[in-house]
């Protein structure tokens, strides 16, 4: 049985939970870090007692899969709040070296994220200056990349300048700096060695502004080091599904398998639509993924279906406002695509559905037709940003090919569509609804989580009862937690109803 170790983005479960079942699915065994050990939301990770988890489970690793940004400053959060300098962050990576030297048999795989820059006024994933500065950074990061790109913007770019004070601004490049040094490090070490195989991934990014100038210089960096057409090295969108992807190609690549995957959009036009936080169209996304996986794209039906619903032209979230005209304007391509899958399952196919119209939830003109393909589909996902979901069906469709069907496939299945749809994109919809009304919906106190848990619990029972795929599962009783303290994420488990 392949032993893998993952030291994860952070201890959310979509980070932990994920690759866990997925491992489970293919048969492998994931070893994480105790919880103690790990990051908890804005507390940092414990690093010595990280490092020494490192250094008593490798012997029993075949491979391990390592975030640096948890390793160097103790998870995602830490990584931007944090006030540990470059070089301390950087000496704590020298435990790779150190099992490297060790255990030279043990594959080696790390991804760090270039730095979001988030366009709200929030500080609850970033630093406290946020909750009052935040959309006028992202603006300010917005012009600073316009202007070095050459464009016409001085006037702009002084407004950005003088809407955030100067000690705000520094604060905010500094960490960038920091973020950049670690990337540039991670180079060196898969240039030396030390890792076999390294994912930069752009956490929450845009076609224009900081994280996107700051890839540039990574990409000149890859260029002169002659690795920019070197297969253990991506660079694309993501964040969340990184850990997911590596721990299955791992998977795949000790069973010798490079799974192939054939794209069948709901609409073509849709492939060169740029979605929500990401830099390039959807089309770009979905090749990144894929050689991420370490798959390959074919036009051959001798292989894995990735049926897509793409963006929407809006690039948005889903509204009520919006919701009556695009489900016109799109189910008749909508009905089209599940009838293909339907096809190609009848063929013997598998085929995989990744629905990313909207950011953070499926989408419900999909959801209605999709009652004659939902149970033969062999991974679904609608989660998060589009790199999120693409890239953890990939890793879904791709393991159950190499494994086959079974119970834990089923019930990973399962649990993609109960969270996906039935809490991101009606049960969360609710809550936030109702508490917008009397709370902060990101902040649940403790008068607010105990009732929240109980009444989505409920709510997710009865949503599930819509659809007869779900039939076969059931939410466990007192399983539904917030790990977080807010909506947005979600935990629970499932068992056979």
């Amino acid at each position: 049985m392949l032993e893998v170790g993952l030291v994860p983005l952070d201890e959310r479960p979509v980070n932990t939970r994920y690759p866990r079942m997925l491992a489970e699915l293919a048969g492998a065994t994931l070893h994480l870090p105790p919880p103690d050990v790990l990051s908890d939301q804005r507390r940092p990770a414990d690093g010595a007692a990280l490092t020494g988890w490192l250094r008593a489970r490798a012997p029993r690793l075949d491979v391990l899969v390592v975030d640096l940004g948890m390793l160097a400053f103790g998870g995602l959060i830490a990584s931007r709040i944090t006030d540990d300098s470059a070089a301390m962050a950087l000496a704590r990576l020298e435990i790779l070296a150190e099992l490297r030297r060790d255990h030279p048999t043990l594959t080696i795989a790390a991804f760090n994220v270039i730095m979001r820059i988030s366009n709200a006024d929030d500080a609850v994933e970033e630093p406290e200056y946020w909750a009052r500065y935040g959309t006028r950074l992202y603006q300010l990061s917005q012009w600073l990349d316009r202007h070095s790109r050459g464009e016409p913007v001085d006037a702009e770019l002084a407004a950005a300048r003088a809407a955030v004070p100067t000690e705000v601004a520094t604060d905010m490049l500094a960490r960038r700096l920091r973020n950049h040094t670690l990337n540039l490090a991670a180079i060196d070490l898969l240039q030396r060695g030390v890792i076999d195989q390294l994912v930069l991934s752009s956490d929450d990014t845009s076609p224009v502004g900081l994280g996107s100038r700051e890839k540039r210089w990574i990409q000149e960096w890859v260029a002169l080091l002659q690795l920019d057409h070197d297969p253990r090295l991506s660079i694309y969108p993501g964040a969340d599904e990184v850990g997911s992807v590596l721990v299955a190609r791992a998977i795949l690549q000790h069973a010798g398998m490079v799974p192939r995957f054939r794209v069948d959009y709901a609409d073509s036009a849709g492939a060169a639509i740029v979605a929500p936080y990401e830099d390039g169209p959807i089309a770009t996304t979905i090749v990144r993924q894929v050689a991420a996986l370490g798959g390959t794209l074919v036009e051959s039906d001798e292989t894995i279906v990735l049926a897509v619903n793409p963006p929407v032209p809006r690039r948005s979230e889903w509204h009520p406002a919006h919701a009556a005209t695009e489900r016109a304007d799109r189910s008749p391509a909508l009905a089209a695509l599940v009838a293909r899958g339907v096809a190609a399952r009848r063929t013997g196919q598998l085929v995989a559905l990744a629905d990313v119209a909207y950011p953070n939830g499926a989408d419900p003109a999909l959801i209605e037709q999709l009652g004659a393909l939902a149970p033969y589909l062999c991974a679904y996902g609608a989660w998060n940003t589009a790199g999120n979901t693409i890239g953890v069906v990939l890793a879904q469709a791709a393991l159950v090919q190499l494994s086959g069907d079974s119970a834990a496939a089923r019930r990973f299945l399962a649990h993609r569509f109960v969270e996906d749809w039935a809490y991101q994109q009606e049960v969360r919809r609710a809550a936030r609804a109702y508490l917008l009304r009397t709370s902060d919906v990101d902040d649940l106190d403790a008068t607010l989580e105990g009732p929240m848990r109980t009444w989505v619990e409920h709510q997710l029972t009865a949503t599930m009862a819509q659809v007869p795929w779900l039939a076969d599962w059931r939410i466990v009783p007192g399983s539904v937690c917030f790990p977080w303290h807010r909506l947005f994420e979600v935990d629970f488990e499932l068992a056979p109803a």
